[in-house]
């Protein structure tokens, strides 16, 4: 992979960086009411649309740029280290809208991506439900079809934003399971509204105190067949397509990001006192943050690797596992670490700190979902021992 820019490449790297200065919230906390905070990430991923740094390597007549991807990769490293906030619509940006590119008709392309884009409909995914979390071949929600479309039941779980979403991805079975046939047979995608008779939402409070996610209730649910995304059945390759991607794509940026939380911690080390001297003077402090950088630079070169192939023509294949994995454990490493050292502190906060200490807080308490979301930690082993490493069962 090409290390170095190109300079055509430092010059969009340099509109980013003007385009940031030229932002004088950034860097301000976000509202904590969870209705204004995604109104403020609305608004914040609106102005970076129409400034050309989202979607812009997604095809022009859909409302993308039509620019190299590894434009798109400069502009989300630059957005992370000047510590920005993440865009509302990731799970369009990130999961569903790169399988509609890729899976959807034109009309569909069409319908969808301009809006995603500018986070004018926000979209969630029904993937996980009750007994087949990471056991996704398991879903019993079903389709069942009629000559005009599709009637959804079932239950969903851990929808992330989905009381504030539009859209939905909804896989469910269009076909009584066999026990002929493998269980990932007779799955379909779905594109379901979420304004749409039959469906009740209910947001679930996580240990950081927002409703991120949410229990999606489907109740003989009316879907067009226009609906349909890909052809019937291939509701499973199109699942592994879209997780490839959320697993393997964004852990550049998220490297980034989470580099610039390391100086954060290790100014905040630098600031606390410990014995009567800096905290980061003490030898424990010293050894704990040096193996948190570490995990996040092994991060980054299996990043590099990873965007490399995808830059090089290649699929975001089952070596995305490996990402995921050393992403949830440098955060998790990096959060810990932060709690470790501050320890105390974090509980006697003065008022210069308080906005500090609830940054590391909710860091901490929001990275104990790293291991799991995108698929657990034992199933990215099982993947990639048999996808990767071809093991032997047993």
């Amino acid at each position: 992979m090409r290390l170095s820019l190109t300079p055509a490449e430092q010059q969009l790297q340099e509109e980013v960086r003007t385009f940031l200065d030229s932002q004088p919230h950034l860097g301000r906390r976000l509202p904590h009411a969870l209705e204004d905070r995604i109104e403020a990430l609305r608004e914040w991923q609106r102005r970076c649309h129409e400034s050309g740094f989202v979607g812009r390597a997604w095809p022009q007549e859909f409302g993308g740029a039509g620019r190299p991807p590894v434009e798109q990769i400069i502009v989300d490293q630059e957005l992370a280290a000047a510590g920005a906030p993440e865009f509302v619509n990731v799970v369009g940006l990130d999961v569903l809208g790169p399988s509609l590119l890729r899976f959807g008709r034109d009309d569909q392309r069409r319908r969808y991506i301009p809006t995603i884009l500018s986070a004018e409909e926000i979209w969630c995914q029904g993937f996980s439900e009750p007994e087949a979390g990471s056991d996704l071949a398991a879903l019993r929600t079903r389709a069942v079809p009629r000559e005009d479309g599709f009637v959804i039941s079932g239950q969903k779980t851990w929808v992330s934003w989905g009381q504030f979403a539009r859209w939905c991805g909804v896989l469910a079975r269009t076909a009584d399971p066999s026990p002929y046939r493998p269980r990932h047979r007779d799955i379909s995608m779905l594109i379901v509204d979420m304004r749409s008779p039959g469906i009740e939402v209910r947001p679930m409070t996580q240990i950081t105190g927002h409703a991120e996610f949410c229990e999606l209730f489907l109740d003989d649910v009316v879907v067009p067949r226009e609906n349909l995304l890909g052809e019937p059945g291939e509701g499973w390759k199109i699942a592994m397509y879209t997780l490839g991607h959320e697993r393997g794509t964004a852990a550049l940026p998220r490297q980034v990001k989470l580099r610039t939380w390391l100086d954060r911690l290790i100014r905040a080390a630098c600031a606390r006192e410990l014995d009567g001297g800096a905290l980061i003077d003490d030898p424990r402090a010293q050894t704990a943050l040096a193996q948190a950088l570490v995990a996040v630079e092994v991060l980054r070169h299996h990043a590099y690797r990873s965007v490399g192939e995808f830059l090089g023509g290649g699929a975001v294949g089952p070596e995305s596992s490996t990402v995921k994995l050393l992403m949830a454990e440098a955060e998790q490493r990096l959060a810990g670490t932060a709690l470790e050292l501050l320890g105390a502190s974090l509980q006697e906060a003065t008022p210069e700190d308080a906005g500090e200490n609830e940054f590391w807080e909710e860091t901490y308490l929001y990275s104990r979902a790293a291991s799991v979301y995108g698929g657990t930690r034992q199933i990215q082993r099982n993947i990639i021992a048999d996808r990767v490493l071809r093991l032997p069962e047993g």
